[in-house]
């Protein structure tokens, strides 16, 4: 394989994250429901129980030898992120109704603890990608938003994530396909039935 293209794929599989795509979320749908102050707030919970936090734990983990690889490839050693994501969903559950943000801005913390309950169960049989599942979620958001362009935006980065893990050899097709099904279904049905 070339290694330019091998590169990239590690690149994009660095970029697109799931906590990277949980802010990118959470900043469309907070310029969307919130004011300019809550607004604010519902993004800094973002940033810090989406995107910082985790991603300090997930360093705190692999410098303990908690995880071999930054990619998780060993299916057994997921089940601790997986659990600390749970932790943080809740969080941001918590402080989005103590500060009375939008319904929707809860509903898509409800989401991510429900992605990641069902990720962690599913863990226990069979690896899935939580990569795809991060994006697949968005996906589903602003299709129920009905933001064409976003939702474009947003295949395209689902389409560049699935062929990076499968260049990298960290995920068969069904695994991405399933993760990706879970995140936009779960996001989608929850946006548009629970409210």
């Amino acid at each position: 394989m070339n290694k330019n293209i091998y590169k990239a794929a590690k690149i994009f599989s660095y970029i697109f994250i799931p906590p990277v795509m949980n802010l990118f979320i959470f900043i469309i749908f907070s310029n969307h429901y919130e004011s300019n102050l809550k607004n604010l707030i519902g993004i800094t919970i973002s940033f810090l129980f989406g995107l910082l936090i985790p991603m300090i734990t997930i360093l705190i983990f692999r410098k303990k030898g908690l995880l071999s690889d930054n990619d998780a490839t060993i299916k057994e050693e997921r089940t601790t992120p997986y659990v600390y994501a749970i932790i943080y969903s809740t969080i941001g559950i918590v402080l989005t109704l103590f500060f009375e943000l939008n319904d929707y801005i809860t509903m898509l913390w409800l989401v991510y603890l429900l992605n990641s309950i069902i990720i962690l169960i599913i863990n226990y049989f069979w690896k899935v990608s939580a990569h795809t599942m991060g994006v697949g979620m968005p996906l589903g958001a602003i299709f129920f938003l009905n933001n064409h362009f976003l939702l474009l935006i947003t295949a395209i980065i689902l389409v560049i994530v699935v062929l990076a893990r499968l260049i990298l050899k960290v995920h068969t097709i069904l695994q991405l396909i399933v993760g990706a099904i879970i995140g936009f279904l779960n996001s989608y049905l929850i946006l548009k039935y629970l409210l």
